[in-house]
């Protein structure tokens, strides 16, 4: 059966940015908390996403002033979720089709996560791994 992304975040820790801090802020949070995005949350719900790209693009080559502009002003805006309950895969196609590499998790309306390009590698070489040693188990511990 098929890993959920839930299992995946189960032991996670998610962060998250209100709309109002500044991009130097959210800059210093990612590298503190070592992610590459975080979730902005305003009154519990989810309204954006930060990243370093987001930072790199937007504030960096857009010449803006990290220290006045708001993560509400370079974030993306009413990101693309994706369900806890979903399979890794699902994440990866929904990652690979429009190009991100962070995706909120939530269950139902609830934000509950944040899953990454590089999680969902390490949990797919991992559960790979398994069914590789799974099988030869199953050829080489037969009898011939």
């Amino acid at each position: 059966m098929p890993r959920s992304i839930a299992s995946v975040i189960a032991e996670r820790t998610l962060y998250t940015l209100p709309s109002t801090a500044t991009a130097r802020e959210a800059a210093r949070y990612l590298a503190e908390k070592d992610v590459g995005a975080v979730a902005v949350v305003d009154n519990g719900a989810l309204v954006g996403v930060v990243s370093e790209r987001d930072l790199t693009v937007r504030i960096i080559a857009g010449g803006l002033d990290a220290d006045k502009t708001t993560v509400g002003e370079i974030m993306t805006r009413d990101p693309v979720t994706v369900q806890a309950a979903e399979s890794l895969s699902h994440a990866l196609e929904e990652m690979r089709g429009r190009k991100f590499r962070h995706l909120p998790v939530v269950d139902g309306d609830k934000l509950v996560g944040m899953i990454s390009v590089r999680d969902l590698f390490a949990a797919m070489k991992a559960e790979l791994e398994r069914d590789l040693t799974a099988r030869e188990a199953m050829i080489f511990g037969m009898p011939l």
